[in-house]
């Protein structure tokens, strides 16, 4: 544990003074195994915010932070690191792929997944360095680890939500179909989600996607992308149409 996370471990403790523990239903609904000192969403931004406000990392040092923070013993450890990630613009942009890698060794769980690929990085700046990303990306989803393969499709639904870049449509294509065939519903519903985010700037490509692939891919995902088309929502209360 280097100093900077010591600091936030300190704040940590300022926000909540609850011992970690693995209780609460909450824990279990995101998937996570470890322990957690139960800080709010609004909190565990703050403490991120706090910390931030007096340091001004170099990208060496956002480096050694966010792997440390990662390799903590604490749900509240891992957001963090993710909002420190999202909220070092900079560093963010310019963070070593083989660092992001190495964090994504030790999540558990889809919110630990989602976080930090899906919330902490910014269309534009994976945009800018596609060529390192693309890479990246494919060799996520070949990786044994299943949240590793989770990765390679949640950080593509900001990029096709918010782009029409037809590369990023196509490598969303591309990692779907490889894992199309999986059961984990670590995998299903992000299938379900990065589909559903293709509608926005790629629904040409969608729809005809989806026709062509309606047969294999998880019958979730097959349920929510087509009522999404239907009626812009992904599923449909029935009792209300009674």
């Amino acid at each position: 544990m280097n100093k900077f996370h010591q600091e936030i471990i300190s704040l940590i403790k300022k926000y909540s003074t609850l011992e970690p523990d693995k209780e609460g239903f909450g824990l279990k609904y995101v998937g996570t195994d470890k322990a957690s000192y139960h800080l709010n969403t609004k909190d565990t931004q703050q403490v991120a915010k706090d910390f931030l406000k007096y340091h001004n990392l170099i990208l060496p040092e956002f480096h050694e932070l966010i792997i440390s923070l990662y390799q903590g013993k604490t749900y509240d450890e891992i957001n963090i690191g993710a909002k420190i990630v999202q909220y070092s613009k900079q560093n963010t942009a310019d963070i070593d792929l083989k660092i992001l890698d190495t964090c994504l060794d030790y999540v558990h769980g889809w919110a630990e997944v989602d976080t930090l690929c899906q919330m902490a990085f910014y269309p534009p700046d994976i945009i800018a360095r596609w060529g390192d990303w693309k890479k990246f990306l494919l060799q996520l989803n070949k990786d044994e680890n299943v949240h590793k393969r989770r990765a390679s499709l949640v950080i593509l639904t900001k990029v096709v939500g918010k782009t029409d870049n037809k590369d990023a449509a196509d490598l969303a294509f591309k990692n779907i179909s490889s894992l199309k065939h999986e059961k984990d519903i670590l995998i299903t519903k992000s299938i379900s989600w990065l589909l559903r985010c293709l509608i926005q700037n790629h629904r040409q490509e969608l729809e005809k996607y989806l026709k062509e692939n309606m047969d294999t891919l998880p019958k979730i995902a097959v349920r929510e992308v087509t009522s999404k088309l239907n009626t812009g929502k992904k599923y449909i209360n029935k009792k209300k149409l009674k």
